[in-house]
């Protein structure tokens, strides 16, 4: 059974995180299991582009962690894909890969697979907030391309998994074809897809991934949530790509604090009760005029 494992990173520096991170030096290489880091302002991303041979756990691919003002938010952000309607997926980071950074530790990176009759890209932007804003952001395009002059049954699975403030277990989490929400006490996760994908699911953690890393079929079902606790989600794309045709996907993920009740919400309830109150007291002075004029 998969299990969530201690989150190493949170709260330290961005120097530390840069000397943990594997394969910061080099700007451009073929990844055999390499781990590449983002940092803009108050947040900092790890990625991990291809499957660690020596430990092949689902888990440890994509997007391991997005730090934002020193705390953990994600546990992991991964693409998987099938071919044709029937068989089993596979994570992107099982394909030959490069990744492409203009120096290490920059807000941008760019990720090309080549599959068998198909190329996936993948280019990052992150956007971090103020320290201490407790907003960042994530933009990515995902482009796959059919190489083969044959058209292509392509099935393609955007897999999430966020625990804000490092504590899945208090989220509640939402989904629909275009838009997913995660949210705590304190802050709120939204991830927008465009355009929007054909199906979707949320459900208890590690019950996507494992169903994705099986030798079955996966279909999404439609899941919508509400959620409360651990979870996770995941969008469905079914694509028929004609020979040498392309497919791109604008991702949009974004962290910003929950908004704290304004003052002003309090003294208009006050006010409106104050308001009832005397109009009250107004209808029973009539009355009570209106009674003694009869008398």
């Amino acid at each position: 059974m998969l299990r969530k494992p201690l989150t190493f990173l949170t709260g330290k520096s961005v120097t530390t995180v840069a000397l943990i991170l594997l394969g910061l030096g080099v700007t451009a290489r073929p990844a055999k299991s390499f781990v590449f880091a983002l940092e803009d302002n108050n947040s900092q991303i790890a990625f991990e582009s291809a499957i660690d041979p020596n430990n092949p756990n689902p888990t440890n691919t994509g997007i391991l962690f997005w730090n934002v003002d020193n705390t953990q938010q994600l546990f992991q952000s991964e693409l998987w894909y099938r071919l044709g309607s029937t068989g089993a997926e596979n994570s992107i980071s099982s394909l030959s890969s490069t990744v492409t950074q203009p120096q290490p530790l920059a807000n941008t990176l760019t990720a090309t697979y080549a599959g068998t009759g198909f190329n996936i890209a993948r280019a990052f932007t992150l956007n971090g907030g103020a320290t201490g804003s407790g907003i960042s952001s994530l933009l990515e395009t995902i482009t796959i391309q059919n190489t083969t002059s044959n058209p292509l049954d392509f099935h393609l699975f955007n897999y999430n998994d966020f625990d804000l403030n490092q504590n899945g277990s208090d989220d509640t989490t939402r989904i629909g074809n275009g838009t997913a929400t995660v949210s705590d006490n304190t802050l709120l996760a939204r991830h927008t897809v465009t355009p929007a994908s054909n199906s979707y699911q949320v459900a208890p953690i590690f019950d996507i991934v494992n169903s994705l890393s099986d030798t079955g079929t996966t279909n999404l079902t439609n899941v919508s949530g509400p959620l409360n606790g651990d979870n996770s989600y995941a969008f469905q794309f079914y694509l028929n790509l004609a020979p040498g045709e392309s497919f791109s996907i604008t991702d949009t993920k974004s962290i910003v604090p929950v908004p704290e009740p304004p003052a002003t919400l309090s003294l208009i309830v006050f006010g409106g009760l104050m308001l009832f109150w005397r109009n009250r007291q107004n209808q029973a002075r009539s009355k009570k005029r209106l009674s003694e004029k009869k008398a």
